[in-house]
């Protein structure tokens, strides 16, 4: 027990060394979350904008309604279920934006990756983004709805929507998508978007299939 409990440990100092210089993650945070879950702490890895999670973290399935699918050349790849972590609590993220009640509910898209950014067809790619949400009542959860759209040559070849339940603070959320085998090589965009209380806030990515 002592030894599970010292690589838990070991883990979560090792993540707080990438985060040092770019990461949005407070060790301590990071720490606990580790201790949490500590059958997916290893082989994490941490993604290359803004300290967004890939590779594998896994702070928490999302409790939500996931919707959507995949189609014309996606056809029979898989969309995984949402993960997520709450990188800034809402006091934290209310001054960072300098937010008052008055503003009703704000709604920012902070950054938005697919990781890696080049892939071969089989392989899965984590859709990143994080985002802050707040509203006026500091108890209030909003609903959400997280979209994220890929489209190839300018057609739509996936679709999937999270509607979910947010506490105030700034979010991380990260979907994986396996790609078919016979997924075609070239560039691919992502628009990730985001909605609630009829506000909306959208960024744009992408990534590259190759053979």
């Amino acid at each position: 027990m002592q030894i599970a409990f010292s690589l838990r440990q070991g883990v979560a100092l090792l993540l707080c060394l990438f985060l040092v210089t770019g990461g949005t993650f407070g060790c301590a945070a990071l720490e606990e979350q580790v201790k949490a879950h500590p059958e997916t702490a290893l082989g994490a890895g941490i993604g290359t904008a803004a300290g967004m999670l890939t590779g594998g973290l896994i702070f928490g399935n999302a409790a939500g309604t996931l919707v959507g699918g995949l189609l014309g050349g996606l056809t029979g790849g898989v969309i995984g279920n949402v993960i997520e972590a709450r990188s800034y609590d809402r006091a934290a993220t209310s001054q960072r934006y300098a937010y008052s009640p008055a503003q009703g509910t704000m709604l920012r898209i902070e950054a938005v990756e697919a990781h890696p950014a080049q892939i071969r067809p089989g392989d899965t790619i984590n859709l990143n983004m994080r985002f802050a949400v707040l509203a006026p009542n500091i108890q209030q959860t909003v609903q959400v709805s997280e979209r994220r759209q890929i489209l190839f040559n300018g057609s739509p070849v996936g679709d999937s929507t999270l509607q979910v339940q947010r506490m105030g603070g700034t979010w991380t959320s990260s979907q994986p998508l396996t790609l078919p085998a016979n997924a075609a090589s070239g560039s691919y965009q992502v628009v990730m978007s985001v909605k609630a209380d009829g506000t909306e806030a959208s960024q744009q990515t992408s990534f590259t299939v190759i053979r």
